[in-house]
């Protein structure tokens, strides 16, 4: 795998660890980005030729609970205000913000505590308040179960919930080799014939993401409750241009979500693509979605 922009740790003003990736053109514009659920900092690998192409230097969050970042009480405003710390730490000045799938309520939460230097934000197949969008099954009971103890003040015992279901869910990927791993990981997310799992960089970098993002699963737990539960941050509060990209063949976030969160956000724009399922919709369209950032940044 060829060099892939470089590794960091930030100590936050608290005394917090933040590890990040930064990579993408290193004299480019700076875009902010929230990776999906459960991931690192490595998924920010994944678009860096097509950053270097557009300009843009890509910094990539691992959050609160994935890799040595500091595991905090779940929220949406918090991870917001520790990505707006990363940017002043940097001296980023004016900065773009793009989350995907579960990172994408991050990333409004990122324009809402920033507003002095966020120019644009982007959400690709971001997960809506879904409790609201989709009607109770016996698919979502479990999910709502949990949510339903943290709702009623037991924020512990709904994270351990959380947390015990991924390990039943997830903790057999780690056992297998990193072609097998990536592949079941990935098995809704794109056909079978995809290209990109003929990659070997595409399936090289999800490998290294898997492997530091569930080293536990208190990332995942801490992710899910904070967009599954009544959120602590109003996207009514974003000003800035958001750009909303999803596919209408998406089972895990579909246009019902994108159009809640263009409904939410004041200057939304939402684009459909057709056909398109999870994965293809966010991996497959980053120099698009970076042309369209690039055009109504201001």
């Amino acid at each position: 795998m060829t060099d892939l922009g470089s590794n960091h740790t930030l100590t936050l003003p608290d005394g917090r660890s933040m590890d990040y990736w930064d990579g993408g053109d290193p004299d480019g514009r700076p875009l902010v980005f929230q990776p999906g659920t459960p991931s690192a900092r490595a998924q920010g690998k994944l678009m860096h030729h097509q950053a270097v192409a557009a300009g843009l230097r890509v910094l990539s969050i691992s959050r609160p609970g994935y890799g040595a970042s500091t595991l905090t009480q779940p929220g949406l405003a918090s991870v917001g205000a520790d990505a707006a710390a990363l940017a002043g730490a940097l001296g980023l000045g004016s900065y773009a913000v793009l989350g995907a799938s579960g990172g994408g309520p991050f990333a409004v939460a990122t324009a809402v505590a920033d507003p002095e230097h966020v120019t644009v934000l982007g959400i690709a197949s971001g997960v809506g308040l879904w409790p609201l969008l989709s009607e109770p099954d016996e698919a979502s009971a479990e999910e709502r179960g949990f949510l339903a103890t943290a709702e009623g003040g037991d924020i512990d015992g709904a994270l351990a919930a959380y947390t015990a279901a991924a390990q039943r869910d997830l903790g057999s990927l780690l056992a297998l080799d990193d072609d097998a791993m990536v592949r079941a990981f990935l098995s809704g997310a794109f056909p079978p014939d995809s290209p990109r799992l003929s990659d070997a960089e595409f399936m090289a970098i999800w490998a290294e993401d898997l492997r530091e993002s569930l080293h536990s699963f208190d990332g995942y737990a801490r992710d899910n409750l904070s967009w599954g539960c009544r959120w602590d941050i109003d996207p009514r509060n974003v000003h800035v241009p958001a750009l909303l990209w999803y596919g209408d063949a998406d089972p895990v976030c579909p246009p019902a979500h994108g159009e809640w969160l263009a409904e939410q956000i004041p200057r939304s724009r939402l684009t459909i693509r057709q056909g398109e399922g999870h994965g293809q919709a966010i991996m497959d369209h980053w120099a698009h979605v970076f042309s369209e950032i690039l055009a109504v940044w201001h």
